[in-house]
C-alpha cells in the first residue's frame, strides 16, 4: 500500500486499508508503470442512473481516477474544466465535489472534511492548471529526508510545488528535524545526538555527529539550516574525563566541556574503539541525580525539598482532596551552659538562615529565567504558526488569482469570438450595400433612393451629370 498511501500515512489514510485488496488487484491495470500516486481519499460517486458507488478518488501525476469494486474510470486533467467544492447537505463535516467535464458534471460526495481531503483539493486545483508540472505531497515525499532550507530552494528552482499539508507533516520538531538534516550530510555517521560544547562558560552548538571525525553543529529549526562549528579528531578527547550522570554525560578536556544530552556511554564506547585513552569519573548512584551531583549542601537541600514537595503533590493528586500539612523539623542543638558558646551558635544559625534566603532567591531567579525561556519558545512557535498560516493564505490567494485569470482569459476569448462574428456581419452588410446599382434616375426613384449622394449605396457618376455630388436631384 506504500505506492498508494506513502511512507507515513495519516490515521485517515490508514483507514483506507479496507480497499487494499481492490487497489492491489487493479494497480497494474489502472496505473502506468511510471505513473505516481499523489493522493487518495474515500468518496462516493453519484451515477446518473441513481446508483451510488463506494470507492476511492485517486490523483496521479497524469489523471484523476475513481476506483470501486464494480466500476472504475479516469479523466485527464485537461478534460476537467472546473471544480466545485461545497458542504455535503446538512453534514458540515463532509464535502461534495463536482467535476465539470465537457458539458456534463460528475458528482462525488461523502468526502470527510480533514487535512487529507484539503490536500487532495489543493493538488487537484494545481494539476488542472499545471498538468505538466511536478508536485510533492504527503504520499510522494520520503519522510526520512527533511525539507531543509537547501532542499526547499532546489525544489523552488525546479518549479516543484509543495503542498501545505506536507510542510506541516514534515515538521517533526527540533530534535527529529535536526537529526534528519545531519543524517543527510553524514550518511555513514555512527550516531547523532543533541549536545553542546562549553568553552569558558560560553555554550556553542546543539548537535554532535560522530563520523570519521567528530563534528559539532548549530542547528536552526526556524531557518532549517545547520552550521558547522567545530571538527575534532577522536584524539582531541585523549586524556579527557568522562562524567556520566542520570540524564546526560560531560566530557571534560583541556579546551572545554562537551555535554551530551543522552547516549553518553555510546560515545565513550566509540572513543575506546578508536583507541582514545580517557578516564571515567566514578560516582555513586545518588551523585548522578540532579541536585546531588556537585556535592554542595545547599544544592542538596533545595533538591531534596523539591523532590519531597513533588512526592507530596503526587500523593495529593492520587488520593483525592485530602491534604496533609507538611511538618518541618528544626535541628536541635546540645544544651550549652557557656554563654559564649551559645552566642556563637546563634550567629551560626543566623548565617545559615542568610544562606537559605540567598539560595531561595537564586532558585527564584532560576525559575524566572526558565519561565522567560518557556515564554520565548511559545512565542517562537506562535510566530512559526503565523508564518505557516500566512504562507497558506498566500498560496490560496495565488490559486484564487490563477482561477480569476483563467476565467478572465476565457471571457476575453468569448468576447473576441463575438467581436469577430459582428465584424463578419458588418462586412457582409457593407458588401451587400456596395452591390446596389441604379441604371438611371428612374430606377433610383422607383427604389425610393433618389436623390443619391456621393458615398451612399447606388451612387454613380452617370446619375450626377452636373457633378455636384448629388445624383437624380433634378
Amino acid at each position: 500500500m506504500e505506492k498508494w498511501l506513502g511512507k507515513r500515512p495519516t490515521m485517515g489514510q490508514k483507514a483506507l486499508v479496507k480497499y487494499e485488496k481492490l487497489l492491489l488487484n487493479v494497480q497494474h491495470t489502472v496505473l502506468k508503470p511510471d505513473e505516481k500516486v499523489l493522493k487518495i481519499i474515500e468518496a462516493e460517486c453519484d451515477k446518473t442512473s441513481k446508483r451510488e458507488l463506494d470507492g476511492v478518488l485517486v490523483l496521479t501525476n497524469e489523471s484523476l481516477l475513481f476506483i470501486s469494486k464494480h466500476e472504475h474510470f479516469s479523466y485527464k486533467y485537461s478534460q476537467i474544466s472546473d471544480i466545485d467544492v461545497r458542504k455535503d447537505g446538512k453534514d458540515k463535516n463532509e464535502w461534495q465535489l463536482t467535476l465539470r467535464i465537457g458539458l456534463s458534471n460528475r458528482y462525488f460526495d461523502d468526502i470527510k472534511k480533514n487535512d487529507d481531503s484539503q490536500e487532495f483539493i489543493e493538488i487537484l486545483e494545481y494539476m488542472i492548471v499545471n498538468p505538466n508540472k511536478e508536485i510533492q505531497t504527503t504520499v510522494t515525499h520520503d519522510f526520512d529526508y527533511f525539507l531543509h532550507a537547501k532542499r526547499l530552494e532546489d525544489l523552488r528552482n525546479k518549479n516543484v510545488k509543495i503542498t501545505s499539508f506536507l510542510m506541516k507533516r514534515d515538521n517533526m520538531g527540533f530534535s527529529k528535524n535536526g537529526e534528519r538534516l545531519l543524517r543527510e550530510l553524514h550518511k555513514d555517521a555512527k550516531f547523532i545526538v543533541e549536545g553542546f560544547f562549553k568553552e569558558k562558560k560560553e555554550k556553542k552548538g546543539n548537535f554532535l555527529v560522530v563520523d570519521k571525525s567528530i563534528f559539532l553543529y548549530e542547528y536552526n529549526d526556524k531557518e532549517r539550516t545547520a552550521k558547522l562549528i567545530y571538527t575534532w579528531p577522536f584524539l582531541f578527547f585523549s586524556k579527557a574525563i568522562v562524567d556520566h550522570f542520570a540524564m546526560k554525560t560531560e566530557i571534560h578536556s583541556n579546551e572545554g566541556t562537551l555535554v551530551l544530552n543522552s547516549t553518553g556511554k555510546t560515545f565513550a564506547t566509540i572513543l575506546s574503539s578508536e583507541g582514545v585513552d580517557f578516564d571515567v569519573k566514578k560516582r555513586k548512584w545518588h551523585q548522578k541525580i540532579l541536585g546531588f551531583r556537585s556535592g554542595k549542601m545547599w544544592k542538596k537541600a533545595i533538591a531534596s525539598l523539591v523532590y519531597i514537595l513533588s512526592f507530596l503533590l503526587i500523593l495529593t493528586l492520587a488520593f483525592g482532596d485530602e491534604t496533609t500539612e507538611p511538618t518541618s523539623t528544626k535541628p536541635t542543638t546540645e544544651e550549652v551552659t557557656d554563654s559564649n558558646n551559645q552566642k556563637a551558635e546563634e550567629e551560626r544559625l543566623a548565617e545559615e538562615q542568610l544562606k537559605k534566603e540567598e539560595q531561595a532567591r537564586l532558585a527564584e531567579e532560576q525559575r524566572k529565567k526558565e519561565e522567560q525561556a518557556r515564554l520565548a519558545e511559545e512565542q517562537r512557535k506562535k510566530e512559526e504558526q503565523a508564518r505557516l498560516a500566512e504562507e497558506q493564505r498566500k498560496k490560496e490567494e495565488q490559486a484564487r488569482l490563477a482561477e480569476e485569470q483563467r476565467k478572465k482569459e476565457e471571457q476575453a476569448r468569448l468576447a473576441e469570438e463575438q467581436r469577430k462574428r459582428e465584424e463578419e456581419a458588418r462586412l457582409a452588410e457593407e458588401q451587400q450595400q456596395t452591390n446596389v446599382y441604379f441604371k438611371n434616375c428612374d430606377a433610383a426613384r422607383a427604389a425610393g433612393a433618389a436623390p443619391v449622394n456621393r458615398g451612399e449605396p447606388g451612387y454613380g457618376k452617370h446619375l450626377d451629370r452636373d457633378g455636384d455630388g448629388t445624383g437624380c436631384d433634378r
